[in-house]
């Protein structure tokens, strides 16, 4: 029995990273903007407020709404890329006759989920179409339409899978939670 010793050794459990861009689709786009924003947001209230001692009101506002929005299409993209709350172990501690049911059992509370989120946001963008927010020259019922459009991509993506997942057999469904297709 041997301890790891080397940093190469603890590091070598980690993927390689890459420069590989080829899985960033459309939908990537606006949660990268809201990404690069919410940086510059936070920076610029960083700044102001502890540097300058006077910090601008609207910045804390935008990056609290900004980081919501964020959360919902981050986890629409998580949704078509099979990486949401699916816990990749199980598949090695069950039956392989479980295996399936199991995952198709996931995609459907993950399609139940994000459809009653969807639906909540449709019932709030109308209920706050006419209330602005605090220190914004905006609509609160913008942020509500945005979360809905990233619940509205997950359950898309989880209906591909869905699909995906009923014609595939056990093996390739926990060879690919496990992570290794």
């Amino acid at each position: 029995m041997s301890n790891r010793t080397s940093a190469e050794d603890v590091f070598d459990d980690f993927d390689e990273i890459t420069d590989d861009i080829t899985d960033i689709r459309w939908e990537d786009i606006p949660a990268l903007f809201l990404l690069w924003f919410l940086i510059v947001v936070v920076g610029l209230q960083f700044f102001t407020r502890y540097v300058l001692n006077n910090s601008i009101a609207w910045t804390e506002e935008a990056a609290r709404y900004c980081l919501v929005v964020l959360t919902f299409w981050g986890s629409a993209i998580c949704v078509r890329q099979g990486s949401h709350l699916l816990i990749g172990v199980i598949y090695r501690h069950i039956p392989t006759g479980l295996v399936k049911p199991l995952a198709l059992f996931n995609e459907v509370v993950v399609i139940g989920f994000f459809g009653a989120i969807a639906w909540l946001g449709v019932l709030m963008s109308e209920r706050t179409s006419r209330q602005m927010m605090i220190t914004m020259p905006f609509p609160k019922s913008y942020i509500y339409s945005a979360i809905t459009l990233g619940c509205i991509l997950a359950v898309l993506y989880g209906l591909i899978n869905l699909w995906r997942i009923s014609r595939r057999n056990p093996e390739e469904i926990s060879s690919q939670a496990i992570g290794g297709v």
